[in-house]
């Protein structure tokens, strides 16, 4: 907790929920580091706590725990994944076309890029936790998504981000927007809104 775009330096939580009461619970980071912690009373949860990460916290980590009528203990945990945003890292562009304003079943093809990195490139939907849509490791500092025949549920605001490569849980801050209205009919001559940008007319 928080779940998404905790950025470093920052706290963050990760808890363990459990089957059984238990009186030891691990934190394992793959590759990395291990955290054990014992339950003066035993619960169902544990909680353990980054008070400022650090690049080393970002990674994919489990739990295992023991009841303590046992020596044995639990197979570890699927695993979660803890991404960490490097504001260090300068955010992507973006672009959209062939433009804002499309009718269903028009073919959207959405652009990303930035300077030098080697990257993973994933594109946002603002309301929606995770990517919509993610390139592996894009030569050229650049990256192309599409959305195939478009409805008015694809309507809404996209953004990129991208993870360089050999930092597969430090991203970059999210890059500025493109809007994206999908109307059911033609539109008509299209309006411009307060903020200059085309807004779609019936």
């Amino acid at each position: 907790h928080p779940s998404q775009g905790v950025s470093l330096g920052y706290p963050v939580t990760l808890r363990c929920h459990l089957p059984w009461l238990a009186a030891w619970v691990w934190l394992y980071q793959e590759e990395g580091w291990s955290y054990n912690k014992g339950k003066e009373k035993e619960e169902y949860a544990a909680e353990f706590f980054f008070v400022s990460t650090l690049r080393v916290h970002a990674g994919r980590y489990r739990c295992q725990y023991r009841v303590s009528e046992s020596a044995e203990v639990s197979v570890k945990s699927n695993p979660v994944e803890l991404v960490l945003t490097d504001r260090s890292f300068p955010p992507p562009g973006i672009s959209l076309h062939p433009k804002q304003c499309v009718e269903m079943g028009t073919n959207i093809t959405i652009r990303c890029w930035n300077k030098d990195y080697w990257t993973t490139f994933l594109l946002h939907k603002d309301g929606l936790s995770a990517p919509i849509q993610r390139q592996e490791f894009s030569g050229g500092g650049t990256a192309t998504f599409t959305l195939f025949g478009v409805t008015p549920a694809d309507s809404g605001t996209y953004r990129c981000s991208y993870r360089p490569k050999n930092y597969s849980f430090l991203s970059s801050p999210l890059g500025d927007s493109v809007m994206l209205e999908v109307t059911p009919t033609a539109a008509r001559e299209p309006l411009k809104s307060s903020k200059g940008n085309e807004a779609c007319v019936m």
